[in-house]
Formats: C-alpha cells, structure tokens, sequence
C-alpha cells in the first residue's frame, strides 16, 4: 500500500512538472511526443513490449502527455469545423467507428461464440488514440511544420546512426532482429521500429531533385541526406521484396509528381537520382559487400514472383499467388460475406498463431493478416468494405485538389520550402496507397495502423487547409 502511495505520488509531480514544461512550448513538446509514440528505434516495443505497469502501455501516458500539449496550445477548435472536407471524412469515419466497435468488435465474434470485448476495447484502444492524433496533426500542422522537420530529422539520425554503430561493434545501442532467410546464406537484419523517421528517405528524394531546379532554402539538409542514405542502406539489408518495391516505386511517383508541379520532363527528374544511387550502392559496397549480391539477387526473385509466379529456386509466394492459406480465408470470406468473422484474439507462439475459435480460423486469420485487402472482406465482410470505401474516396479526393492547388500556387512557397516537400510527401502517401501498395486498402483503418495513418490523414488534411485559406486571403486583397 505504501509502496502504491509513494508510486503515485511520483506520477503526480511528474505529471505537474510535464504541464509547466508543455506549457511553454507546446508545439515542440507535440511533435516529440509524437515522434516517441511512433518508437524512434524499437525502444518501447524492446523495452518488456511497450508494457508500463499491468494492462497500461507507454503509448497511453504518451497520448496523455499530447492531450496535454493541445489543452496548452489554446486550440481554436472552430477551425476544424471549418474545413468541410475535414467534417465529412470525420463523418464518415465515425460511422465506420461505430461498425468497428459494435458489429466488428461485439456482434460478429458474438455470433461466432468467440464474444470477449474487454480484451477486445484493451487491444484496440489505439484506434482510439487514431482519433486523438489525427485533430492534433491537423491542428499542429496548421500552426507550423518546422518543429515536426527538425525533431523527426533528429531521432533519425541519432537511432540511425546507433544502428549502424550497434551492427559494426556489437554493442546494442538499438534493437536488431537477425532473420536467417531459409535455405540461403542470406541473413535479413532489421530495426524494431522506424517511427516517423522512415520519411528521411522520400523527404531527401523530394530535396534533392527541387534542389537541381531551384534554390530551396532548407535547414539541415545535408543531415536530412546523410539519414537518408543509411536509411537506405537499413532498408536494402533488411532483404525484404515489398521494401525493394516500394523504394523503386516511390523514386517513380515523386519523380512524376514533381515533373506534374514544376511541368517539366518525368525522365529527367528521374535521371537526377543516378548520382545519389551511385553513392549509395558505394557506400554499401564497402559497409555490407555481400549485401550488394543479395540485393540483385532479392530483386531478381521478386521480379521473378510477380511475373512467373515462382522464384529462381522455383518457390511460389502464397501472398502473391492467392494460393495456401488464403484459400481457407476465401472459404471463411465467402461463408461470412455480410459481416466478415469479426475480432478474435490470436495467442502467437513459435511460428504459429492460435485463436479460441480453433486451428483452421487460426490459419485463416493469419494469412488474412498478411494480405490486409482480404482481411477487409475476412473481418469487416460487405458491409464493412462498404462503409470503408467513403474514407478511401475523400482520400483520393484530398489527392486531386492539393495537386491541383499546389500546382495552382507552387511559385508562392519557393521560399517557404515546408509546405511544398510536405505536400509532396503526402502526395506520395496517397498516390502509393493506391497503386504500389494497394493489397494493404483496408489496414488503414483498424488498431494500431489506425493510429499510425491518422497522423497522414491530419498533415494532409492540414496542407490543403493551409493553401487554400492563404489562397483565399490573397484573393481577398486583390
């Protein structure tokens, strides 16, 4: 009992110090907290899982301390209301909402005797804090980008560098997982968590190619070029096809979008990229020479899947091929077509997943999980997939009218470069969403990548509000 009191009493004069320290300044304290919740470097998923004392997580005391930093900031919450396209996506939002935790969550496993909602609300609070982060993104993106550039830039390149320390001495400075790939000799070394900084690599991509066209005026951006390329190098060693694809495919979107903004050639802004692409091929020469042969022969095996079906050694991708297990998720999809499966708890052990409902949903579900497009039909059923279209719809709508505005007004914020690589980096947000990384529609909206996308949706939501009111003013003096 004592000790519970003594506890709390602590808790209570951190809490007090936390408001003195926010209050200054909240927008800074709101993009580090942001950035902590996101875990720079796999810290809080490495430290006992993100677990703080019994079902409490350090995510949670994380989001209090961002309530903290918008309650400080004297928020003008007329603003959101104001923009009207922000008012209909939360809307609909909402309306999926109450299917998420009423059908989803309580009328489907119900029916499937698997009915346990406080585990359920326990393991999907992030959703909740999705909601939380989206109006404050929004709000703070508003008020100013330059914070959230140098406090991401920051975490990235201490936890990189840490990285690249931890992997040539031994020392564990950070988090790293070492995956043989089986049957090779290639070992897939990875980072537990990115957090936001996983931006550098596009953000330094968007700089560079402006930069070969006009005089962009931005701080630190030869340590936005460094975390850049051993970003890269962390991204290559990791061996993984979908990272291999959606470098290439990113390259290819932002170079077409800044072709579109700046109307100039697509191959050209592509061509720019040969010299960064050298130097970091060089770099990894001599960093992690056997990894150069691995790379090629990673993305020999992937082009390989996507149009034979099969890789060199003749091993087919169920993910791919639609083939394995996702054949048990397409009976389970097609005998619970209207409202989907529904929330099940799956226990991980090695190299396995188990629910209550047995060993063939356990599989279903997996294999779900790894193809998010089928899991929308698989948990959510039509009707879910119905009510999570309208969110993808005003998405794309977002997409078309910032393009079009910033393109519209591109020459007005050459000397304010924030607004413009922000812009674009949500461009290509979108635009992959779409297109390279379209098996993942659905994953956007449910728990912790909830969590994660709302933060999009908010920086997006903001950039477009932030234009056109600047638009609007400016045709006002006219």
């Amino acid at each position: 009992m004592l000790n519970l009191l003594l506890i709390s009493l602590v808790g209570l004069v951190l809490l007090f110090a936390f408001i003195i320290i926010i209050r200054n300044k909240p927008e800074m304290w709101f993009w580090i907290f942001l950035n902590i919740y996101f875990d720079p470097g796999g810290y809080i998923t490495g430290f006992r899982v993100g677990k703080l004392v019994g079902p409490l997580n350090i995510s949670d005391v994380i989001i209090v301390g961002i309530i903290l930093c918008m309650v400080s900031a004297k928020i003008n919450w007329k603003v959101i209301f104001g923009d009207k396209i922000l008012t209909n996506f939360f809307l609909f939002l909402t309306i999926f909402s109450a299917y998420y935790f009423i059908v989803f969550g309580g009328v489907a496993p119900y029916i499937h005797n698997d009915f346990d909602y406080v585990t359920f609300i326990l393991k999907n609070r992030t959703f909740l804090h999705g909601f939380i982060i989206l109006i404050s993104a929004y709000i703070f993106s508003l008020r100013g980008l330059n914070y959230f550039y140098s406090v991401t830039l920051f975490f990235g390149v201490v936890c990189l560098t840490l990285y690249m320390i931890t992997l040539f001495t031994g020392i564990e400075l950070v988090y790293v997982w070492r995956i043989q790939r089986e049957g090779t000799e290639m070992t897939r070394i990875t980072m537990l968590s990115y957090g936001l900084f996983d931006m550098v690599f596009p953000l330094s991509i968007i700089v560079y190619i402006i930069s070969k066209k006009v005089n962009l005026n931005l701080k630190y951006k030869y340590w936005l070029y460094y975390a850049s390329i051993i970003f890269l190098i962390t991204q290559i060693i990791t061996l993984t096809r979908r990272t291999q694809i959606d470098i290439l495919g990113s390259l290819i979107i932002i170079s077409i979008i800044i072709a579109y903004l700046f109307r100039v050639g697509k191959l050209s802004s592509l061509l720019k990229l040969l010299p960064p692409a050298i130097l970091v091929i060089l770099v990894l020469s001599f960093t992690f020479p056997d990894y150069v042969g691995y790379m090629g022969k990673t993305a020999e095996n992937t082009f390989l899947l996507i149009t034979t079906g099969v890789d060199s050694e003749g091993n087919s991708e169920y993910r791919v091929s639609g083939e394995g297990d996702l054949e048990i998720t397409k009976e389970f999809i097609s005998n619970n077509l209207l409202l989907g499966t529904g929330y099940s708890y799956l226990y991980w052990g090695p190299g396995y997943a188990y629910s209550n409902r047995g060993t063939t949903y356990s599989r279903a579900a997996d294999a779900a999980g790894e193809v998010p497009i089928y899991y929308l039909l698989f948990g959510f059923g039509i009707l879910g997939a119905i009510l999570i279209l309208p969110l993808y719809f005003l998405i794309g709508k977002l997409f078309f009218k910032l393009i079009k505005l910033l393109r519209l007004k591109l020459a007005d914020y050459l000397q304010d470069p924030m607004i413009i690589i922000f812009s674009i980096y949500i461009l290509l947000t979108f635009a992959t969403m779409f297109t390279i990384n379209i098996y993942n529609l659905g994953s956007h909206f449910t728990g912790s990548r909830f969590s994660y996308f709302s933060f999009f949706i908010g920086l997006g939501f903001a950039l477009h509000q932030k234009i056109f009111l600047n638009t609007m003013l400016q045709n006002n003096k006219i």
